[in-house]
């Protein structure tokens, strides 16, 4: 054996545990994000937040990988010194980010979104066609849909809050409904809307939320309302033609 050179083997290369360390702290986090359903919402509704949460782990992932790679080198001195560090370092990164996006995740959750509306009127306004949806309901929420025909104040403007008279008002629908077993509502309604002129808007509103918010609140989380605005003359018009 004279004049042979014995190499550690472990020494100057980056080994399975080196690797690991590199893509498991992100593998989780986007698993995480995956498993929970929330990146789409997560890119939506907080961009930052996300990025901190993956900025944090991809570091974790950088510092444990060097770390790994220098302690397969002889360990004296200086460098023992530094894998400790490292170690230290990408331990506390990787559990902060993912603690960050386990936070981000149960406050995404929490937030329901706005209910959906589209609605439509047959060509002599006479019945309403609608559908609603909501999603990400608990199971102990519901979506409550109230359909009227309103009137509008003389001084307001569709716009403005509270733009309609309050005893100026007939209620067409009540519904209540719960989720289904993936947390979502869609309903559909179809509704006869009688001939009377002192109303000028149908009005569809639906909400999640615990208050019946104000329809022209931005902030009014959980509460959608769509307006359509009726023909004065809508089927008297037609009824005249009919008596002809």
């Amino acid at each position: 054996m004279n004049g042979t050179q014995v190499s550690n083997p472990s020494a100057n290369k980056l080994d399975l545990g080196g690797v690991v360390a590199l893509v498991a702290p992100l593998v989780a986090t986007i698993g995480l994000f995956k498993a929970t359903g929330s990146i789409g919402r997560l890119q939506r509704d907080d961009a930052t937040g996300l990025i901190i949460a993956v900025s944090l782990v991809l570091a974790a992932g950088i510092l444990l990988t060097a770390a790994s790679y220098i302690s397969g080198q002889h360990n004296q001195g200086t460098r023992r010194v530094v894998v400790v560090i490292l170690y230290i370092l990408g331990i506390g990164a990787c559990v902060g980010g993912f603690g960050f996006a386990v936070g981000l995740v149960i406050t995404n959750t929490g937030e329901q979104p706005r209910p959906q509306i589209t609605a439509s009127l047959n060509q002599s306004e006479t019945r309403l066609s609608a559908k609603v949806t909501s999603s990400n309901l608990a199971t102990e929420d519901r979506l409550e849909i109230k359909v009227d025909l309103a009137r509008l104040k003389q001084d307001k403007s569709i716009n403005k809050q509270f733009p309609f008279a309050p005893k100026g008002s007939l209620p067409l629908q009540r519904s209540f409904i719960g989720p289904d077993d993936e947390g979502n509502v869609l309903q559909e309604l179809s509704l006869p809307l009688p001939a009377a002129r002192q109303y000028t808007d149908v009005v569809i509103k639906a909400f999640t939320s615990d208050n019946n918010e104000s329809c022209t609140e931005q902030h009014a989380a959980g509460t959608a309302c769509l307006f359509l605005t009726l023909d004065p003359d809508r089927g008297h018009r037609r009824a005249k033609r009919s008596g002809r």
